[in-house]
Formats: C-alpha cells, structure tokens, sequence
C-alpha cells in the first residue's frame, strides 16, 4: 500500500593565488569567482550528479497497484507513474526508468542501489523511517476493507474475527492487523493481483489494502465492494536513501513547483476525477 524541486547546488569558490612576476595576471576578482562559480555548479549529491551528467532518473515501484503504478503491456502507467515524471522534469531529468520490484523488495532495492528511489504508494511510517529517508507526502490515503458485492454480513473490522483476510506482504496491512487484530487470520501474498484473485475466488472473506485503489479495483470490476469506514489515515511519500539529503531535498522542491504550477492537479484529476 501499497508515494522535488529544483536541484539544490554546491557552488565552491576557489580563489586562485596571484602569478609571480612576470607571468600573465589572472583575472580580476569578479571575473575570477564568476568564472569558479560557473564551472563548480556540481552537487556533492551522487544522485544529482547521475541526473546532471545523464539526464535519467531511476526508479522502483512494484506496477500492480493500479491507479498508482501498473503496467499496459510494457508501458507503466498510472498517477504515480504521470506524477514522478512530472518532479523528474522539474530536477532536470529528461528520463525516468522504472525498475518492476516485489513491493518487499523495494527497501533493500533502494538500499542497494538498484534505483534512486521508490515511488510506489508506500506509507510515510516510523518503522520505515529507521532505515530510508521520505520525501514530503503527495497524497492522502489509508487502510480498507474490500469484500465482495454480495456480502451483507461483514460491516467493519470487527466481523473479520476468525475470517482469513489477504494480505501484501511488506505493506502496512500485515503490520495493523498482526498488532491490533491478532484474531484475523492473514493469507499473506506477493503481489496486490494475487490479493484481489484470493477474494474473487472466494479462498478469502476480505482484503484489507490502500483505499484509491481498492476503490479503482471495485469500479472497475464490479464484482466487489469497499467499505465507507476507512482504518487509518495514512500519507504516501518517496522512499530516499538516508546518504541522500541533498536529493531529498530537491525532490521536495519539486513537488512544490509542479503543485504551484498545476500539474499537479492536472494529473490528479485525470486519474481521481
């Protein structure tokens, strides 16, 4: 459950020594730190420095939560897919490559350098926070139960007792339920695909899974239901390493612009509206 500003820059002035008689004077000091500065306009940042010398910014996501990320043959595509691109432009990245990972694998990924960062609808949590770094939230969302159309019986959490429920392993869902309802018990899958096949095929009573897109899976299929009581109010944002203060801070500034300049909204709207 399954989440940037201009590029914060370095400038080092360095001030040369004046040349020994008879040599050529060097320039006079305006023109000097001029000509530094414009040659030492390169981040510290290893990430600002990748998109600087290649214009492309890498990143993992696990496309198979529609609306966010999915994927249309070999086209990804959805709001976080539109969203990041946009934030990529404003860091000057002309390209983003998306690297398809398990959303439990999104952490060590990121850890091991496998991607820049994660975009994935991944919850802004504390436990989280000990080990990658966020960006600031982008968008709003929260736990949810998803039942089939034809189910009257179940009306909240409390129903569920002794009722298997899927789950996506590595998400928010597996930690809420094992602390607060212990007994629930989980049918713990890889994938948000495999969670909505569990209930459709009947192996399951529930899902518990983000709301956007348990409410997107419903519309579309119409076989299954969402219920109006949320479970917890929760925030996306991008997973960034913690040795990448300087990119954090540019991807901020970025979501800043593209939601001062409206394409924020603009992206929001075609795919919530």
């Amino acid at each position: 459950m399954k989440k940037v500003m201009p590029l914060a820059i370095l400038c080092v002035l360095t001030i040369l020594a004046t040349a020994c008689g008879g040599g050529k004077a060097n320039p006079a000091p305006s023109e000097q730190a001029k000509t530094t500065s414009a040659s030492a306009k390169v981040s510290t940042d290893e990430v600002l420095q990748k998109i600087a010398k290649n214009k492309t910014l890498t990143v993992g996501t696990d496309a198979t939560f529609k609306p966010f990320e999915y994927k249309s043959g070999d086209k990804y595509d959805g709001f976080d897919i539109e969203l990041i691109q946009a934030v990529a432009k404003e860091m000057g990245a002309d390209k983003v490559e998306f690297v398809d990972t398990e959303f439990k694998g999104l952490i060590p990924g990121l850890q091991a350098k496998k991607f820049d960062l994660i975009v994935s609808a991944m919850y802004i949590t504390d436990e989280r926070k000990q080990t990658i770094d966020f960006s600031d939230t982008y968008f709003p969302g929260g736990l949810t139960i998803m039942i089939k159309k034809d189910n009257d019986k179940i009306k909240g959490i409390e129903d569920l007792k002794g009722k298997k429920v899927a789950v996506q392993i590595g998400t928010k869902s597996v930690k809420f339920l094992e602390e607060s309802h212990k007994d629930i018990p989980l049918v713990k899958v890889e994938k948000n695909t495999e969670m909505f096949l569990e209930l459709e095929t009947g192996k399951v009573e529930a899902v518990v899974t983000g709301g956007p897109a348990a409410m997107t899976y419903a519309k579309e299929k119409g076989t299954v239901k969402v219920l109006p009581k949320g479970l917890t109010q929760e925030f996306y944002g991008y997973g960034i390493r913690k040795d990448n203060p300087e990119f954090q801070k540019a991807v901020n500034e970025a979501l800043v612009k593209i939601k001062a300049n409206g394409k924020y909204n603009e992206i929001f709207k075609k795919w919530f509206e």
